[in-house]
């Protein structure tokens, strides 16, 4: 008799101290099978904290917010052919979704090296120095976007368009199961949000677009891209993690995650990757 495997848990998702100078850093997942013109980023489920940049933080690191166990969900994206940009990084050492501009100024939804939690309580003791926002951003948000962008160039070598989802998750209350971001149109054409949308649709998911969640800095450096449709898509933690009266998630309920994850593969397999490949049968296509 054969079980099905045990969905991973909240509590054995637990960020160890990584080691200084340790590389345990994964950027491109690729294709297990020939590559398809969409490329996914995962830039939210890393939970890793190197040890060497600890020394000032005010919280415990595994307290630090993630958008949980999305990497876990997606494990499948290269068996679909999806290239994937991904890191283990936790949010918290640089927000790879921030301009880096942006330093440690402003709040959790504007600075690229977060000052505070969601809920304002500081994450360090101090203010941290130039130097260690630039290091910390040489760490972990530079070669995330520099393996994107590198992924994104081979990829336009061998298709005429490409479509990036930069996926997400969120457990606010908020309606509906999806959140798309575009922000308001500016990063994909009406067309490809239109696969997109009509693929969760018919999966049985309810998708709201640009509420609350309109597309980070990622899908905004596509904005007006000729070949690139980027879309950001928030998916609700209530569709496969139990959130019922806790501050963080607690383990998914029986069945949610194995469910979800299907619905997820199948989906992006049948709903977006199938017509992108039809619509993109050679380069130069002008289908689409």
């Amino acid at each position: 008799m054969t079980h099905a495997p045990a969905p991973p848990s909240i509590g054995g998702v637990v960020a160890p101290a990584v080691p200084a100078g340790d590389a345990r850093r994964q950027w491109t997942l690729a294709p297990a099978c020939p590559p398809v013109p969409v490329v996914a980023c995962l830039p939210h489920g890393g939970r890793d904290f190197p040890a060497e940049l600890q020394d000032d933080l005010a919280v415990r690191p595994e307290a630090l917010w993630t958008d949980w166990l999305t990497a876990e969900l997606y494990a499948f994206l290269p068996d679909l052919g999806i290239t994937t940009i991904t890191t283990s990084l936790s949010r918290f050492v640089a927000d790879v979704n921030r301009d880096p501009a942006a330093g440690q100024q402003g709040g959790f939804w504007s600075s690229v090296v977060h000052a505070r939690l969601p809920r304002g309580q500081p994450v360090y003791h101090r203010s941290l120095t130039p130097d260690e926002i630039r290091h910390r951003i040489r760490l972990a948000h530079e070669p995330f976007h520099q393996a994107l962008d590198d992924a994104i160039e081979r990829l336009l070598a061998r298709f005429p368009r490409l479509l990036l989802l930069d996926l997400h998750s969120f457990g606010r209350e908020l309606d509906g199961d999806v959140v798309l971001g575009d922000r308001h149109g500016a990063t994909a054409r009406p067309e490809a949000v239109a696969v997109v949308r009509e693929a969760f649709t018919r999966a049985g998911l309810t998708v709201r677009m640009n509420e609350r969640y309109t597309g980070g800095w990622t899908v905004a450096r596509f904005a007006g891209h000729e070949r690139v449709d980027a879309i950001q898509v928030e998916l609700n933690q209530r569709c496969y993690l139990n959130l019922a009266g806790r501050r963080s998630p607690g383990p998914p309920p029986p069945g949610a995650f194995q469910a979800t994850q299907h619905v997820l593969r199948g989906l992006l397999a049948d709903g977006v990757i199938a017509p992108l490949l039809a619509r993109y049968p050679a380069l130069g296509s002008d289908k689409f």
